[in-house]
């Protein structure tokens, strides 16, 4: 009979102490944020295998029963998931099959990741880098952030900021560029599934009121090569945030 591996899931051999920045968990290796946000929450993903492997990750928090996240073989661009983890604990373990499958991951979010720039209110162009991160403070009446892709490939934004809804979030995914055409609010179709809304076009506008209040911004490109360079070519998506 040939030999095998029995891992427990929720304790791999190899762990280390995460804060969320960019790191790269091997096969069997875990990764352990002690303390969530109270609040919503990015993660991102990327198997980074030059090989054709496919990746999968468990993710816990507290007692949870494991998510098994797919990371496909050879794909150019993250994955993101948001959510909520109630300022619970998170736990991510590279699960692979094959040994050769190393798995990128970062969070974001308000204190997670690199400081933000600043996003001017004024309705300035601020073009943004793949995971690139803005922070602005929003003016006490109704505003309008805009979003433009300058190429015809998917750009990726999600934001974060507003009242928390009835699950506890207050953080929207928005697709330009979709293959999922125009869904979402304004639209007669609902978004997908993790999504707030996608467009089939290269321009997206989203209109709030929340108050003198922290919103954040993030980029997630339509690609990267390995774990975080954009695709060459292609020219960077712009934000804009002004009063109405």
């Amino acid at each position: 009979m040939p030999p095998s591996d029995l891992i427990s899931l929720g304790q791999p051999p190899a762990t280390i102490d995460w804060n969320g920045s960019p790191t790269t968990l091997a096969v069997q290796q875990r990764a352990v944020m002690a303390q969530t946000s109270n609040g919503s929450m990015i993660l991102a993903f990327q198997n980074i295998s030059e090989m054709n492997n496919a990746g999968k990750l468990s993710l816990t928090s507290g007692g949870s029963q494991p998510q098994f996240l797919v990371a496909p073989a050879l794909a150019l661009q993250p994955t993101i998931l948001i959510n909520n983890w109630q300022a619970d604990n998170l736990n991510l373990a590279n699960i692979s099959a094959n040994t050769n499958t190393p798995i990128w991951i970062a969070a974001f979010g308000p204190c997670l990741g690199s400081p933000p720039q600043t996003l001017p209110t004024n309705g300035d162009v601020v073009p943004v880098a793949l995971y690139t991160a803005l922070k602005a403070t929003t003016d006490p009446n109704w505003m309008q952030l805009g979003f433009q892709a300058n190429s015809g490939g998917l750009c990726l934004f999600a934001i974060i900021g507003g009242p928390q809804d009835a699950n506890g979030n207050n953080a929207y995914a928005i697709a330009l560029n979709s293959q999922y055409g125009n869904t979402g609010p304004g639209t007669a179709k609902p978004a997908p599934p993790g999504y707030y809304a996608t467009t089939s076009g290269n321009s997206y506008s989203y209109e709030f009121n929340w108050g003198s209040s922290l919103l954040f911004v993030y980029y997630f490109g339509s690609g990267s090569v390995l774990a975080d360079v954009p695709k060459a070519g292609d020219a960077p998506p712009t934000v804009t945030l002004g009063s109405m």
